[in-house]
């Protein structure tokens, strides 16, 4: 197909994580290439493996990060508590991005005082 329209050298085709691209580098290819999949998905599955060593603690610090979030009132109180203030606010991880849980556990250990007056405030 790649012949038909005058290209007869291909080094490498860059194409997402999505299923259907072994079918696609096939049809487009005459399935010529191997299909790979690229670097930030095996970086993905790497680092998720290695989290599951403290899987308990970002289990836990996700769930104060999600309690937090899910009540307005909860919220406004954690965002009035006086501590140094950052210019990013606490986010939760999304499962197929690692590089979330590393924003949600640092910004986390930047808000730490907040989470322990909140808890003593109100058992949380």
């Amino acid at each position: 197909m790649l012949k038909g329209v005058g290209i007869d050298k291909v080094f490498s085709i860059t194409v997402d994580n999505a299923s259907f691209n072994n079918v696609a580098i096939t049809v487009i290819c005459d399935g010529e290439f191997l299909h790979m999949r690229c670097s930030a998905y095996i970086l993905n599955l790497v680092v998720g493996d290695g989290l599951k060593e403290v899987n308990d603690s970002i289990f836990s610090i996700c769930n104060a990060v999600r309690d937090v979030r899910s009540s307005p009132t909860r919220l406004g109180r954690f965002q009035r508590i006086p501590v140094k203030k950052e210019k990013a606010f606490i986010c939760l991880d999304v499962a197929t991005r690692w590089n979330s849980t590393y924003f949600m556990l640092d910004r986390a250990i930047k808000y730490s005082d907040a989470f322990k007056l909140l808890e003593e405030e109100d058992g949380f």
